[in-house]
Parts: C-alpha cells; structure tokens; sequence
C-alpha cells in the first residue's frame, strides 16, 4: 500500500527532546548535564518527527549515577529509559567537542 501523497518522500527520524542545558559545563569535567523534560499532557513523552536531513549529529549520553553503584537493571537497550540525567559528552569526537563549546 502506498503512503499518502503529502508524507515527506525523504526518510524521517524521531527525536526525543530533554530539557534545556544548564548556564554552565561542570568545572570538573567540562560536560553539560541534560535531564528528561516533563511528560506532555496526556502522559506522552515530548518528542517529535523530523526530517532526517535536519538532524546535524547524534550525541553521546552517559547516565549520571553519582558515587552509587550502577544500577543491575541499566542495560545498554534500556538505560535510556531507566534513567533521568546525563551527561552530554563533548569529548566523543571534535566535532561533538565544537558543536557543544
């Protein structure tokens, strides 16, 4: 079955927004700290699709535990979901590092 005529022909991507970034990296390491934005009315995350061709990058995120133990149930498929607060890695690659500074 073909899709309606009014869909983009180009491929899409769906982006889950968190909020916005702090004023300030962390003096420590330089990252910004991203949390998960409130959920929308109706209990739907606050997302969105784009098309593909205006995505510039993806980023890194890694989950902020503090001096805790990681927790057993963070997996690699799931700890996106499990967890609240991250850290934007910067240091990934150069052009993550000039995109973020």
């Amino acid at each position: 079955m073909d899709s309606p005529t009014y869909w983009p022909r180009e491929p899409l991507a769906y982006i889950e927004w968190y909020a916005p970034l702090a004023g300030s990296a962390d003096p420590d390491h330089g990252m910004y700290q991203v949390k998960k934005a409130s959920l929308r009315k109706g209990g739907s995350l606050p997302g969105e699709i784009v098309l593909l061709s205006c995505v510039r990058q993806s980023c890194q995120l890694i989950p902020c535990f503090g001096s805790e133990a990681v927790p057993e149930e963070w997996k690699s498929g799931s700890v996106l979901d499990q967890c609240s607060k991250f850290w934007l890695n910067n240091w990934s690659s150069k052009y993550a590092y000039q995109s973020l500074w």
